[in-house]
């Protein structure tokens, strides 16, 4: 599976504020915005996007402008990602993600985690391929990004609270092993470019990105 962690995904600030926006609240029902057989799989909360939208669309803006989700999800739009809660025997069983979200094709998947693992027992995100499975429970302000079409789920929590924001982008490129060919790709000119004498190299193996993006773009 492809997949990226990038620590520290959000400034401080931000952070602060999201926390604050957890302590106000209010939350409601996670299942008002599943769709299809998810409804069933999904028992969590969800912070009202209506009272908090102009954070939820700031750390929207912020996620999309990150250098790592730049080169590693390549987006054309994100949806206004969602703050969800697990508190004690919540959890969100096997699904996968609807293919459209709020009209935003949902090729990459996130989960920023928000609590420290210690302060809750259960809750890790697991995805699992069709070779392999992957189980994550990251350390505050830590995201991981994958491709939206993997079946995943939310193990029960046990003890303690699960806050993440998760959320969808879309990209402009649809194929998710395109995408990883251009991310493993865009490494080569940031490294060349650290020495003059590559320079020339640098250049020519960024053109080929951007020819690769316009023949595989939509």
């Amino acid at each position: 599976m492809n997949y990226v962690i990038i620590e520290n995904a959000l400034p401080a600030d931000l952070l602060c504020a999201i926390a604050a926006a957890i302590q106000a609240g209010p939350f409601e029902c996670g299942k008002n915005t599943a769709q299809g057989m998810a409804r069933t799989a999904k028992s969590n909360l969800q912070l009202s996007s209506e009272v908090h939208g102009q954070l939820l669309d700031r750390i929207g803006m912020a996620i999309y402008s990150h250098p790592v989700v730049q080169a590693f999800a390549i987006p054309r739009h994100i949806g206004r990602p969602i703050i969800n809660r697990y508190e004690t025997g919540m959890e969100y069983g096997l699904h996968s993600d609807g293919a459209y979200i709020h009209d935003v094709r949902t090729d990459v998947a996130f989960t920023l985690f928000l609590d420290e693992p210690d302060s809750y027992q259960g809750g890790e995100l697991v995805i699992a391929t069709t070779a392999q499975t992957f189980t994550f429970k990251l350390p505050a302000g830590s995201m991981v990004l994958y491709s939206a079409g993997e079946l995943h789920r939310v193990t029960p929590v046990t003890s303690g609270g699960r806050n993440a924001v998760v959320g969808w982008v879309q990209s402009r490129i649809r194929d998710a092993h395109q995408r990883e060919i251009i991310a493993k790709l865009s490494l080569v000119p940031r490294v060349l470019s650290q020495d003059e004498k590559y320079t020339e190299l640098a250049t020519q193996s960024g053109q080929c990105i951007q020819d690769l993006i316009r023949m595989w773009g939509d």
